[in-house]
């Protein structure tokens, strides 16, 4: 699929060297302060959101004037174009100001209602998945896919914080944890490239808006995994605090689906 005559190939040269410039933002904080602001939420802001957002903002804007835009820090921006970019600047603003090597920025791209491109950047890390194709994801330039185990009893499951669970949805998320190998902590977007990339099988856990979510799509579904919200449904634009799931494979999710709705 192309947008305004741009190929897949095209686009990704885009992003691609619009993250080397945003990480390099982030990697110039990274470690250096704990200067930061609290939203009205309690969630924290630092210098490099705003920092990453606009300059990301002014790139877009520069190559693609007609485009709307979508970000977690500043003002809408809406225009008649049918393609729309959805930014994250810093998911995981907790790891970044802790001085933990995993947050990354995420940027997608809609046209209409549909997802044609995810993005998730760890410049920490080195890590870049990028999935623009509509049967692709490749990390680093080269193509990765899901590797799923058969059953929960072998499953290797990532959630950022079993702390963000209600009650009624901590009972469920409880039975699936209860049910995989291992679960593991922490990571916010990290997790969902290891599941493209194969290292996990199931990523479980509360988001809390578009823009936390909509560009992992691209990137879980171009490796060949699924991702829903917890009871099976498609994830869309304009929810807020999703109960998401993914996993490396259909047969795989559906599993983890039936431990998330047994408990009423």
């Amino acid at each position: 699929m192309t947008t305004d005559n741009l190929s897949a190939v095209q686009l990704t040269d885009f992003v691609d060297k619009l993250l080397d410039q945003t990480g390099k933002i982030a990697l110039s904080y990274f470690r250096q302060t704990r200067n930061l602001s609290l939203k009205g939420d309690r969630s924290p802001v630092t210098n490099a959101d705003h920092e990453i957002e606009n300059l990301i903002r002014k790139n877009i804007q520069k190559a693609y004037p007609t485009h709307n835009i979508i970000g977690e820090e500043f003002e809408d921006l809406s225009n008649e174009s049918n393609f729309t970019w959805i930014i994250d600047p810093i998911d995981g603003t907790r790891s970044f100001i802790a001085g933990k090597h995993d947050f990354g920025t995420l940027i997608g791209l809609k046209q209409g209602d549909a997802l044609i491109g995810g993005v998730i950047d760890c410049p920490a890390l080195n890590e870049r998945w990028i999935s623009f194709r509509e049967n692709q994801t490749t990390v680093n330039g080269n193509a990765t896919v899901c590797q799923s185990v058969e059953v929960l009893e072998n499953a290797l499951m990532a959630t950022t914080s079993s702390h963000e669970f209600g009650m009624e949805k901590w009972k469920a998320y409880q039975s699936l944890e209860d049910s995989v190998k291992v679960t593991t902590t922490g990571s916010d977007c990290y997790n969902y490239g290891l599941l493209a990339s194969g290292y996990l099988d199931i990523v479980a856990e509360r988001l809390s808006a578009p823009h936390d979510y909509l560009p992992l799509i691209k990137v879980v579904e171009g490796a060949g995994g699924v991702i829903t919200d917890w009871e099976g449904n498609k994830l869309v634009d304009n929810q807020k605090n999703v109960y998401v799931l993914a996993s490396a494979s259909k047969e795989l999710h559906q599993l983890a689906l039936n431990k998330l709705t047994e408990v009423k």
